[in-house]
């Protein structure tokens, strides 16, 4: 009885193992685009864009981000909402504080 018992916490252990040892595939990744005038950014999930965000979110208006640098960072925020299982929209506020230059359109 006590070989049987041992048997089965070495089964479980390697199984729990096993799984914690496994490659996750919610794995997301960002790939920066060339837009016309600026950037904009992709995340990746399954070597499939899931999001494609090809200007500032938040903003009025199709305004690329101005260097690949902010478009990173804002992407790299998007990443972090998503893994906090967060809706992953981007605010005015948001994009204030992590300094992405966008131009406040004019109304005449």
């Amino acid at each position: 009885m006590k070989m049987i018992k041992t048997f089965w916490r070495s089964f479980l252990s390697v199984g729990i193992l096993l799984i914690s040892c496994e490659k996750k595939n919610n794995e997301l990744d960002v790939k920066i685009t060339q837009q016309e005038n600026g950037f904009g950014y992709q995340i990746i999930k399954n070597k499939k864009a899931f999001i494609d965000q090809p200007f500032i979110p938040a903003v009025q208006g199709e305004q690329p981000f101005k260097d690949s640098l902010q478009a990173r960072r804002t992407a790299n925020l998007v990443i972090e909402k998503i893994g906090k299982v967060s809706f992953p929209r981007i605010s005015v506020h948001e994009l204030d504080s992590m300094k992405i230059e966008y131009e406040i359109p004019k109304f005449q």
